[in-house]
């Protein structure tokens, strides 16, 4: 059989697929220095990250048995691979649609393996991340070139940027939010809250355009229903530093005291349900939102949604025609060396040229 022409492959966050995989998942998350962007060497980052890991181990293994046991990333991203290899083969492309999940230990490498024995000529990298950040697409660019590059590929990469409005993407949001708003109250008494993976803000002030392209599906939205409050806000975040704001645990507080009774969470920059979907939204924000008196619903992730999967599919054929697309080093974060190793260099430099001098003016 020959070797096929080129393969999809579908970038995604990941999750463990057993308890058991808990502590070394989070590890991956916080040693990753675009994700956690810490101004020293990556051995002292990864010493922190393995020490944050295990102290939070059990508590993040506790939410994930309440979701089920497991994360349900990687079987639904299994779901659209299919969906969308289907799709493409129906239009006359029969090729391989794989995935390479960020922070499940091995898994970009065993893919990246897979895809060098597959011997393509070209790979069009697809993010399950419809908005673009250093933190998120950036970061699995970034492991992607690293582990193609280690498995001894020798084809060409392109990648798709992202899609925050493109028409397939918001016609699924639409859907799944319509049938949702279908069983809450009036728009009056009814807000919608776009509740959004959160980001440090000195990553905006960087020039991370993620902000930027969450508005962007805000206001599609809002085109398709008029009559509704939108609201954006931010979830998840980490430590002490200042993050996007509205912060979603805050914002709920000012919903309730505004005259909202129905609370419809959207979660808009996530493709597949997940822990900060089922657990933090439906559990934590839904406990506070019933305390303020309110009605909470949740908005299914659009994950294997008809219209979301025609939109991967026209996008993986304009990638393959040259269209849409950009090299994979096109999307790879800032370098950080500087940051990390060359700060401490020049202070160390400074500071022994500093002592130098100082001993020589006091002889």
């Amino acid at each position: 059989m020959a070797a096929p022409r080129a393969a999809i492959l579908l970038l995604n966050f990941g999750g463990p697929r057993a308890l058991e995989e808990v502590p070394r998942f989070l590890f991956e998350i916080l040693r990753d220095p675009n994700t956690i962007q810490l101004p020293a060497p990556r051995l002292l980052q990864d010493l922190l990250a393995r020490r944050i890991a295990a102290r939070r181990s059990r508590e993040v293994a506790r939410q994930y048995a309440a979701i089920g046991g497991a994360s349900p990333i990687v079987a639904a991203t299994g779901r659209i691979a299919d969906a969308l290899a289907t799709q493409l083969a129906a239009g006359g492309l029969d090729l391989p649609v794989l995935a390479a999940h960020r922070y499940l230990p091995g898994h970009a490498r065993e893919t990246a393996l897979r895809l060098s024995a597959l011997q393509v000529e070209h790979v069009v990298a697809l993010p399950l991340y419809p908005h673009f950040s250093w933190a998120t697409t950036g970061s699995s660019a970034e492991q992607l070139r690293e582990e193609l590059a280690r498995a001894g590929f020798a084809g060409r990469v392109s990648a798709v940027r992202s899609y925050p409005d493109a028409a397939g993407y918001v016609d699924a949001l639409a859907a799944r939010l319509g049938d949702t708003l279908s069983g809450a109250g009036s728009p009056a008494d009814t807000a919608v809250l776009c509740s959004a993976h959160g980001l440090p803000a000195s990553y905006v002030a960087r020039g991370d355009p993620y902000c930027f392209e969450l508005y962007r599906s805000l206001d599609a939205l809002k085109e398709r229903f008029p009559e509704y409050r939108f609201v954006l806000s931010f979830q998840s975040r980490v430590g002490p530093a200042r993050w996007l704001e509205p912060y979603t645990d805050r914002i709920l507080a000012e919903l309730a005291a505004q005259g909202t009774r129905h609370l419809v969470f959207l979660p808009l920059a996530f493709v597949n349900d997940h822990l900060e979907t089922l657990y933090e939204i439906g559990h934590t924000y839904f406990t506070a939102a019933r305390a303020l008196g309110m009605t909470p619903r949740l908005v299914p992730a659009v994950e294997d949604h008809p219209a979301f999967v025609a939109e991967l599919a026209e996008r993986a054929r304009a990638a393959l025609a040259g269209r849409g697309a950009v090299p994979l080093e096109e999307l790879l974060p800032p370098d950080q060396s500087f940051r990390r190793v060359g700060m401490w260099v020049w202070s160390a430099w400074l500071a022994a040229f500093a002592a130098a001098l100082t001993n020589a003016l006091v002889r």
